[in-house]
């Protein structure tokens, strides 16, 4: 989940403004009258942070920079499992619409790798796993959310909740590869942008057991920052590793490694692509 810079100022600046004019007229102003003026100060400020800016869909490609000096352009569509890579092969990627959806929209990607479609857009996956607009009580898709879409489905589900998490960088890279050799993306959220899913689809140890050097490879529904907006980020892994938690949206018990998978009811292995 993102918020607009611009929309966080406009917010602040009519908080700010109120919050002088109350200081002003409080010498003046009856209890009532001063109570009515913070809420209405409280529901513009609201109001303002739940504008959207449409999400990184309505910025497709804009910051993209062809044969960038610093962001080495990598076929990750096209890229074969083999050697010390894993990785599920012809991931599809997708942007999300909104500031807030990127749960919903990194939990489609999962439902487009398994069935070829997904049968539910974007927002309608957001009303099931209840995913709110920043400036409302649990702003973004907590795990739980996440998890209620697919068990709805039918689908297996496991999380961090009810399963636990790694809890060594090594144990966190066992983790992963036994989840990518099953053929099953992992969706994670971390402080990323504050707070913000994608999903793990390869991790690549570069043939050595020096495990600074791993790589994960992920599915981003805000794929803004890389001089190309394919979808899919490159990073480290033990930076993903030791900032794993969440900044901003999460209730405190529920900040830590934050994890989901989710299969078909009939997933048997594998899928062959």
């Amino acid at each position: 989940m993102t918020v607009n810079k611009k929309t966080i100022l406009l917010a602040a600046a009519v908080i700010a403004v109120a919050l002088l004019n109350f200081y002003i007229n409080k010498t003046s102003t009856g209890k009532s009258e001063q109570s009515g003026l913070l809420e209405d100060v409280s529901a513009k400020a609201v109001l303002l942070l739940r504008t959207d800016s449409g999400g990184s869909a309505a910025i497709q490609s804009q910051a993209d920079i062809k044969d960038s000096p610093y962001f080495k352009k990598i076929d990750v569509y096209n890229m074969k499992s083999g050697g010390t890579l894993i990785l599920l092969e012809k991931y599809k990627t997708y942007q999300q619409h909104t500031d807030y959806t990127c749960g919903p929209a990194a939990a489609l990607t999962v439902v487009q790798y398994f069935l070829g479609n997904a049968p539910d857009s974007e927002m309608k996956m957001a009303k099931i796993m209840e995913t709110h607009s920043a400036g409302m009580k649990d702003p973004g898709t907590n795990t739980r959310g996440m998890s209620r879409y697919f068990e709805q489905k039918g689908w297996k589900v496991k999380n961090a909740l009810k399963d636990g998490s790694p809890e060594t960088y090594e144990k966190f890279l066992d983790f992963v590869d036994s989840n990518l050799t099953q053929g099953i993306p992992l969706m994670v959220e971390n402080v990323d942008w504050g707070g913000h899913w994608r999903v793990i689809i390869g991790h690549d140890t570069l043939g050595d057991r020096e495990g600074m050097n791993d790589v994960l490879i992920l599915a981003d529904p805000y794929d803004t920052t890389d001089h190309a907006q394919d979808g899919y980020n490159i990073i480290s892994a033990s930076r993903f590793y030791y900032m794993w938690f969440d900044a901003h949206l999460f209730r405190e018990k529920e900040k830590r490694r934050q994890w989901l998978t989710a299969v078909p009811p009939d997933y048997k292995g594998k899928l062959e692509k």
